[in-house]
């Protein structure tokens, strides 16, 4: 049975955008084709997190098998 590890990213209001409302989308699928390139595969989003120490925002969960 395959064991995983697990990497987490943050999306806030605002993410990549002028405007706290904005989203930039295509270069958030650039964000996520890196990460993926890097082997990262997305697992689930979290949404409306409080964060301790950080911006609140929406947490995704990316995981990638070990070894």
């Amino acid at each position: 049975m395959p064991t995983y590890e697990y990497r987490t990213e943050v999306l806030t209001h605002g993410f990549l955008g002028r405007k706290d409302e904005e989203f930039d989308r295509k270069e958030f699928e650039e964000r996520l084709n890196r990460v993926g390139a890097e082997g990262w595969e997305f697992d689930k989003l979290i949404p409306n997190m409080a964060l301790h120490g950080e911006k609140d925002g929406h947490l995704i969960v990316f995981k990638r098998e070990n070894g």
